[in-house]
């Protein structure tokens, strides 16, 4: 369960880089236009005598202001959420959770790692503007060139993706367990992805073509070609929503592998269909008396108690699992860690005596498999028991090993249960079964009977609700990439305001004009959605190959179908919602203003 956790942990930070990732895209597309539209401003001030250091000081010194401001308010905003949550988990959970204070270095850190974003993310608008021409920014108005990057970046994102997912794959920093190189190879790989987009987006705009006519009419055509106007503004639009999409796929995935890994584990472990405890000490014959009652196929007897196991490194107290090997292999079966373990091998064994299986942790610490031995304290001192087989067990976090009741009973001299497992016959109803065991014994024994189904429903239950907390983390990655499109629609917009204005004077209607915003809109979101989803799939593969090796707990990957469809819908329908603003800015443009506008 350690390593389970540790695992979650580093998928979580893998959450973070991500969102500090979507974070930067929106910080560099805010300065790229905003040196866009002040580009006229800018050759003013080198024309007074500005040189270029001091106009890229001034963007830069504005990014700085943004930053300590905006990371210090992320640093107390996370700090509330945080102890938000955990109450609320809390509340979920049925327990008191203790609110860890976080110490000042990890906050100042956070704070370090907002403020460096802030300026990477300025960099290259920052110098952009230092090397804006006085006299071009005079004469024309600002209007954003294709660099290098836009037209031959492709090449720099494909040698970025296969870098960064051989880094990931062959993993060299395999003590990084917070994972902050990691962190890094993430940027890399969607800033691969990235510089992928303006490649492809006329083929993208030609594809969807038609799609968008039938939606939106002749201004749907319209509406689809704008997004080549401007291919550096479309790609980091595109590159946010994708971001979000893809942290939506990668977030399922995670919680559905660890979900479905633990569901496996419940299946095997949490055995038969009732369960029977007590607040009193249970002796073998109240099982008997059990077993007696009509319904009832099978009564597995189980009894855990603390013992010192003499290992290399000294003595060490782990728990052991009292049971009879027959009757728990009627109940519930073993979940060996290897597939090739024969069950009647094993519970013959474990019927000879002298045999225990041990935990597949206890295995993995020790360097322990079968055949092997172990010195267990018994009630006549230390005695080897024989490895038997190795099991996977989560109770005690792994620190457990199971023997037979009999050897419990010969060299511990214990002779009572901690619970019984019960089995039902085929076509029984469990809860009239339950009903009679209390009846006839619930008041003598005090027996506390709970179905397997019920603590199944239970535990699957705070399972959901607690997964359910980072679905929110990609929820909120979506709304940040759907702020992006409503800065670059509100951009492109004001920028067009005069060719918006003639089409208006031409006989353009005012919905027309809101379906073509709309229609940029909905292509944004359509690539942004699938090369999202193509994205989240390849980097939760590799991210996952990544975590298994970083911590050793082998996980089963899952992504279920409908977290495919669901976030695609989500990136288009956000899409559209984003550009309502802008297309009813669009429509409402004044015909004679828009003319004169400059």
């Amino acid at each position: 369960m350690t390593q389970m956790l540790q695992n979650y942990q580093i998928g979580l930070n893998f959450m973070s880089g991500i969102a500090l990732f979507v974070g930067a895209f929106l910080i560099y597309n805010a300065f790229a236009m905003t040196v866009v539209e002040r580009t006229r401003e800018f050759g003013m001030l080198r024309t007074i005598g500005m040189t270029r250091g001091q106009v890229t000081g001034l963007i830069l010194l504005e990014a700085g202001v943004l930053g300590i401001f905006g990371s210090a308010a992320g640093v107390g905003v996370g700090m509330f959420l945080a102890r938000g949550l955990t109450n609320l988990m809390g509340v979920i959970l049925n327990q008191q959770l203790i609110f860890v204070e976080v110490p000042v270095d990890d906050m100042v850190f956070s704070w370090a790692v907002g403020l460096v974003v802030t300026f990477l993310a300025a960099g290259i608008p920052a110098w952009q503007a230092g090397r804006v021409s006085p006299m071009e920014a005079l004469r024309v108005r600002g209007k954003a060139n294709e660099g290098w990057l836009i037209r031959q970046g492709w090449k720099l994102g494909v040698a970025l993706l296969v870098v960064s997912a051989i880094l990931l794959i062959t993993n060299p920093f395999p003590y990084d367990v917070q994972f902050r190189l990691g962190s890094m190879t993430v940027f890399g790989l969607f800033s691969g992805a990235t510089l992928l987009i303006p490649a492809t987006v006329t083929a993208w705009e030609r594809v969807t073509r038609p799609f968008m006519k039938w939606i939106y009419g002749t201004s749907g055509s319209l509406g689809s070609r704008n997004v080549q106007r401007s291919r550096q503004r479309t790609t980091l639009t595109v590159a946010a929503l994708m971001v979000g999409v893809a942290m939506v796929i990668m977030t399922r995935g995670m919680t559905e592998s660890f979900a479905g890994d633990l569901r496996e584990w419940m299946s095997a472990y949490i055995g038969g269909d009732i369960f029977a405890s007590s607040s009193i000490p249970m002796r073998g014959d109240v099982g008997q008396r059990i077993a007696s009652v009509p319904g009832v196929e099978a009564v597995a007897p189980i009894r855990y108690f603390n013992v010192d196991w003499q290992t290399p490194d000294g003595v060490e107290q782990i728990n052991f699992m009292a049971m009879d090997p027959v009757a728990y292999a009627r109940v519930t079966e073993f979940v060996f860690s290897d597939d090739d373990v024969s069950t009647e091998e094993v519970v013959r064994k474990l019927q000879q005596g002298d045999a225990v299986l041990l935990s597949s942790v206890l295995s993995e610490k020790y360097g322990l498999k079968t055949g092997d031995f172990v010195q267990l304290r018994t009630r006549g001192g230390y005695r080897s028991f024989e490895i038997a087989a190795v099991v996977v067990d989560f109770y005690n976090q792994g620190l457990v090993v199971q023997g037979s009741w009999d050897d419990m009973k010969r060299y511990f001299r214990i002779d009572d249960a901690t619970t019984f497992f019960i089995k039902v016959k085929d076509g029984q109803s469990i809860d009239d079964v339950k009903q009679r065991i209390d009846d006839l014994y619930g008041k003598r024994y005090r027996l506390i009977l709970i179905s397997n189904t019920s603590i199944r429903e239970q535990a699957l239950t705070l399972m959901d609700q607690a997964f359910s907390m980072f679905d929110v983390m990609a929820l909120i990655s979506i709304v940040v990439g759907s702020l992006g499109i409503v800065n670059t629609l509100t951009m492109s917009v004001i920028e067009r305001t005069r060719e918006i204005g003639m089409l208006r004077a031409i006989g353009m209607t005012r919905m027309q004009i809101i379906r073509m915003v709309l229609a940029e809109a909905g292509l944004m979101g359509v690539i942004g959605g699938v090369l999202g989803v193509g994205t989240g799939v390849v980097l939760a593969r590799i991210l996952f190959i990544g975590m298994t090796t970083m911590s050793g707990y082998s996980l089963t990957f899952v992504l279920p179908p409908e977290s495919i469809a669901i976030s695609l819908i989500a990136a288009v329908i956000i899409s559209q919602i984003a550009a309502i603003f802008p297309s009813r800015r669009a429509s409402k443009v004044k015909i004679l203003e828009a003319v004169r506008y400059e």
